[in-house]
């Protein structure tokens, strides 16, 4: 019994940990852009940075509701990741100059990659039945 005890709260460990990271994350793209704007994006489109905003707010948002409603977190990750990334795709193939430094380009992609990624991970231990991510009383 003490094993099986450990093992959920270490698994709500994992969960809130990660979801946590995607809090700080979009956290992170949404303090970014601004700042951005103003310095090291001149020259880029707009619409790369609303990609980088969107996947921020995307980001931070589900992963707040997985700590309440994990399926539901998942699937607005999973189905924005998707579109982000696709936007960004179609963006680079048709706008191919409009991107300008690495960390912009990296940015871009992995606006969609991350929220892809927790998406996979909220689905996964969803579906794996592992305890809520917060202790209810």
């Amino acid at each position: 019994m003490k094993d099986a005890d450990q093992q959920a709260r270490l698994r709500r460990f994992w969960g809130a940990a990660i979801f946590s990271l995607g809090v700080l994350w979009g956290i992170s793209n949404i303090v970014y852009c601004p700042i951005a704007a103003l310095t090291s994006i001149v020259g880029s489109s707009w619409f790369e940075v609303a990609i980088i905003l969107s996947g921020g707010l995307l980001t931070f948002l589900a992963s707040i509701l997985a700590f309440f409603d994990r399926r539901m977190a998942s699937i607005f990750l999973l189905s924005g990741g998707f579109i982000l990334l696709a936007l960004a795709l179609c963006g680079q193939l048709l706008l191919r100059t409009a991107t300008h430094g690495v960390v912009n380009l990296l940015l871009l992609f992995l606006s969609g990659a991350v929220a892809l990624a927790l998406g996979i991970f909220g689905a996964t231990i969803d579906r794996k039945r592992w305890p809520t991510l917060r202790d209810l009383p």
